[in-house]
């Protein structure tokens, strides 16, 4: 069809279309000639198939090797229309034969042909061992030797296919071959195709149906072998079995006696295996588990029916390779012994072991599989680093370590056996020195027989000790000696040895003896110290008094024990008192003094000075130490003292208020007497009306800083005895304050400018105005005083939510710092006031006006800066 359908799309007559045709004619004839081929060939493989299933079928019916082989090349020289076909054997001497061979008439026979070992030289026989096949199409081949090119020749051979008859691995006679490996293919002889009419190219079929015809051979060969092998053996095995029977007979009993005891030998051994200690199991040869006993279901955790029959649990960590290549050294019949390596259980918790193993033979003596023997280390491990460490401990400890033998007790003592390197340290003696002698050796006139008495009655028991002692050194020094002696029994519970560990504590005995003695000279110090000592709980139990309380306070220190230290303090001073001891209580710092008033047993008070801290002993409880001091006749003189400065003071101060008033005074009653004396003695003074208007003004003023000095006196005077009344009222303080600026203004004209301001919501205050004026008077005064001229004041007002403050501003003077700490003190000025008039009562004034409306007062101030004064005072209750 598909040429049809080409030749109907080429136009006829064309040229291109008689190519076309052409094309497809060749493409056809070539596509008959591949499926010819194809056919052919199949053809072949099957006829190829046949005969080798022919010959196969034909060798599993019959025994007899010289027909099998006889039919064998036969059918092989029909098939490949050889001109000869011949089976050529290989005898143990190293010559050969055609044992069977089929052959056309016109040609050479060669059938029982013996030919020499040069025929087949031993290049030749390896080559072929190892299934090699040679093919020669023409005898007169370059790679064909000379030699045997002339040998075939007189056969008329010119061209052969050889093929090996091979048979299973044998072991080699080294003795005779030397070159050949001990185990290698048995080459028993050839399949042989010779073509004498000419030279033949064997195709590779060809080759391949004469190796597998080779291999059929070779299995007939062994079959019949077998077959005469089992002939002289049944014989054989007649002839034995007869004999055996007889002695079999004579052998049964003694055999089901031998059968009984390996019976109980293998139960002896399983019973043995299961009782083992030690984790036996056994391996095949592709590491399944056989057995697994019950140890070693102890020490790995998987019961018997989770392994058995399954692949070997353990050793799956990072020790895998190494157990591997164990293994295999195993299976090649290596035994292990004792090898250390680390596993799993089945929980994951890492053990260590030792294993042994060794290779497990079959009745033929081959290895079948692995035999393991493993203990398990890990507590023997652990303890081994214990012992280590507690050698390490013994060698390196500071305490001496002496080992004795467990007796005798008694005369001459137990035989010293080992000392640690402290001991020699301590003691002087060498190891060698003291070995099989005894601790006697350390004794001397000083060291104690009622604590060696005690040792040697412990020892008579078995029962550990400890003591304390003098011994003494090799060279005769003393020391004191605290030793510990325990029994150490063996596995039997037999007392085999004493340890003693021994540690020289003279350091530590002189330090006791030191702090005996301190103890006692503080003990003294306490007892007949005039203080008073007290040790408290927390609730103010007195766990301890010092003797000097009943020089103090009267009472016998027993009678004091138990009792509440609170109790006897004065209700008022009650509450600092507890505080100072509570904070004692929580720090470990000693507390800042405190003074109390404290009962006396007769009913007085006595006022004490106490410091208190936390008392730290070798108790769990918290407790406090109190020092308390009588300060009474102290208070009393202090007070005295105070007294007499005041007094000292007042008088001070009298004196300096005389000088200053007689210095203030005089200064204005001398201007307003030069004044006067003026307006008396000078008509024109008196006349002309500006001068006398000008000295009524001096006199005026005089008069007033008069006045105003002895107010600020009264004032002081009067808040000094209490006598300054305060009598507040409600004031619109924003009116007042504005009122008062202008005031103030008017009077000092234009040297200054006054300003003021007001912030926040004004209310009605609750003040006094008759001292707020005066308060108001000193501040704005004294800014005016110490300002330049032309220089600037304010006054501002605040309203808060229940204060109201006051602020006087100036930038004047400033107040220098050592003067600040004196500010409110009478009649005191700063030294940067030079020629400045004044009296130095302003501030003690505004103080005091200050106080009595239970408000404050601050001053910040900085030299040739200018000086805040700022008054916060109590809001009255109505709003504006």
């Amino acid at each position: 069809m598909l040429i049809f359908s080409i030749i109907d799309l080429v136009p006829m007559g064309s040229v291109f279309g008689i190519f076309a045709l052409g094309a497809v004619c060749y493409f056809l004839y070539q596509e008959v000639t591949r499926r010819h081929c194809t056919e052919v060939m199949l053809r072949q493989q099957t006829e190829r198939e046949r005969l080798v299933n022919q010959i196969a079928q034909h060798i599993r019916e019959s025994l007899d090797l010289e027909e099998v082989l006889a039919t064998t090349v036969a059918e092989v020289r029909e098939f490949l229309q050889a001109d000869r076909v011949l089976i050529y054997r290989l005898w143990e001497d190293g010559t050969g034969s055609a044992i069977t061979e089929t052959v056309l008439p016109e040609y050479t026979k060669i059938l029982g042909e013996t030919f020499p070992e040069e025929v087949f030289p031993k290049q030749y026989h390896q080559a072929y061992s190892l299934g090699k096949t040679r093919a020669i199409a023409s005898v007169d081949q370059a790679d064909v030797e000379p030699c045997l090119a002339d040998f075939v020749k007189q056969f008329g051979i010119k061209a052969k296919l050889v093929v090996p008859i091979l048979q299973d691995y044998r072991q080699v006679d080294r003795q005779r071959d030397s070159e050949t490996p001990p185990y290698t293919p048995y080459l028993w002889g050839l399949l042989i195709a010779h073509q004498c009419s000419s030279p033949r190219k064997w195709k590779s079929w060809e080759v391949e149906l004469m190796k597998q015809l080779a291999t059929q051979v070779a299995i007939a060969i062994q079959q019949s072998e077998l077959y005469k092998q089992l002939q002289k053996l049944n014989a054989e095995l007649e002839l034995r079995v007869q004999k055996r029977t007889q002695e079999l007979a004579k052998a049964n009993t003694s055999l089901r006696a031998e059968i009984a005891e390996r019976q109980r030998t293998q139960a002896a051994l399983q019973a043995l295996i299961n009782a083992s200690p030690r984790a036996i199991f056994t391996l095949d040869l592709e590491s399944n588990i056989k057995i697994w006993n019950p140890a070693a279901e102890r020490i790995f955790g998987w019961i018997e029916a989770e392994v058995v029959d399954r692949p070997n649990p353990i050793f799956l960590d990072e020790q895998l390779q190494e157990y591997n290549t164990l293994q295999q050294s195993i299976l090649q019949g290596t035994t292990y012994t004792t090898v250390e390596l680390r596993s799993h259980k089945k929980d994951g918790i890492p053990i260590d072991i030792i294993f042994s193993a060794a290779p497990l033979h079959d009745n033929e003596n081959q290895i079948n599989g692995i035999v393991a023997v493993i203990a398990d280390i890990t507590q023997q491990k652990r303890q081994e680093e214990q012992v280590r460490l507690l050698q390490s401990v013994v060698v390196n400890t500071n305490d001496a370590v002496v080992i004795t033998e467990a007796e005798p007790v008694g005369q001459p003592g137990p035989y010293i056996i080992y000392v640690n390197e402290a001991f020699t340290r301590i003691t002087g003696y060498s190891l060698e020195e003291v070995l099989g002698k005894t601790p006697r050796i350390l004794q001397g006139a000083k060291t104690s027989r009622v604590e060696l008495d005690k040792v040697w009655a412990a020892l008579s028991h078995w029962e550990p000790v400890t003591v304390q002692l003098i011994n003494y050194r090799k060279d005769g020094s003393e020391f004191w000696n605290e030793f510990s002696i325990v029994p150490v029994a063996d596995k039997t519970g037999w007392y085999s040895h004493w340890i003693s560990v021994q540690r020289d504590i003279t350091e530590r005995k002189q330090a006791e003896q030191a702090l005996r003695q301190s103890e006692e000279r503080f003990r003294s110090l306490i007892e007949n110290a005039l203080d008073i000592v007290k040790i408290l709980d927390v609730d103010g139990s007195i766990c301890y008094e010092s003797p000097s309380v009943e020089k103090v306070l009267g009472y016998p220190a027993a009678e004091l024990i138990g009792k509440n230290f609170l109790n006897y303090i004065h209700p008022e001073d009650f509450a600092n008192t507890y505080s100072s001891f509570t904070h004692a209580i929580k720090s470990s710092e000693v507390t800042a003094p405190i003074e109390f008033r404290c009962r006396h047993k007769d009913g007085s008070w006595r006022i004490v000075e106490a410091i208190s801290q936390k008392f730290l002993d070798n108790t769990a409880d918290t407790r406090i130490m109190v020092n308390c001091r009588d300060i009474t006749e102290r208070k009393r003189l202090d007070e005295i003292r105070i007294a007499l400065e005041r007094e000292r003071e007042l008088s001070a101060l009298k004196t300096r208020f005389f000088s200053m008033a007689s210095h203030e005074f005089r200064t204005p009653l001398s201007t307003a007497l030069a004044a006067a004396q003026l307006l008396e003695n000078c008509q024109d003074e008196w006349d002309n009306s500006s001068k006398r208007l000008r000295n009524l003004q001096r006199i005026q003023l005089s008069v007033k800083n008069m006045v105003q000095m002895l107010d600020d006196i009264l004032t002081i005077n009067r808040a000094e005895t209490g006598k300054l009344e305060f009598n507040p009222k409600m004031l619109d303080l924003e009116a007042f304050c504005g009122a008062f600026v202008e005031e103030i203004q008017l009077s000092t004209g234009e040297t200054h400018t006054l300003s003021f301001i007001c912030q926040g919501k004004a209310v009605l205050t609750s003040l006094d105005e008759r001292l707020l004026r005066s308060l108001l008077s000193n501040l704005l005064l004294n800014a005016i005083k110490y300002s330049p001229l032309g220089g600037n004041v304010r006054l501002a007002l605040e309203f808060k939510s229940d204060t109201v403050i006051l602020q006087v501003q100036d930038w004047g003077i400033g107040i220098p710092l050592e003067d600040r700490k004196q500010l409110f003190e009478p009649f005191h000025r700063g030294k940067n006031v030079r020629s400045i008039p004044g009296t130095g009562l302003g501030l003690v004034v505004v103080k005091k006006c200050v106080d009595l409306h239970q408000g404050s007062i601050s001053i910040f101030s900085e030299v040739e800066i200018g000086t805040t004064c700022t008054v916060t005072l109590p809001l009255g209750k109505s709003k504006k």
